[in-house]
């Protein structure tokens, strides 16, 4: 297992970062990047102004047992919505049409 520095500044980056990436539940959490309370975590993410999603599932311990723990999900906001075809004038089936592509190319 890896060192890590345990201020809860680190603690939230490394959870943050792998919400990036994956949904995180709490074992994980524990497990593989050390930290033993990430629902305290997670709320102060939430209070910096972060969209986390819980939801209830159920693991397996390394013990072997079951248990209902959290997981985590990062909500992600579109920046902005595509145009519609008739917004811009681009037929978008002439522009994603592989063989369109490859004669603009050339």
């Amino acid at each position: 297992m890896a060192q890590y520095e345990n201020s809860t500044i680190i603690q939230r980056k490394r959870i943050l970062d792998f919400l990036r990436t994956r949904p995180l539940d709490t074992l994980t959490a524990r497990k593989e990047l050390d930290i033993m309370h990430p629902a305290a975590r997670v709320m102060e993410l939430r209070k910096q102004g972060l969209d986390i999603k819980t939801i209830k599932i159920d693991r397996q311990s390394d013990c072997g047992e079951i248990h209902r723990v959290a997981c985590y999900v990062l909500e992600v906001r579109a920046a902005a919505t595509a145009p519609t075809d008739k917004e811009d004038g681009i037929l978008r089936q002439e522009t994603d049409n592989l063989k369109h592509n490859m004669e603009v190319s050339l």
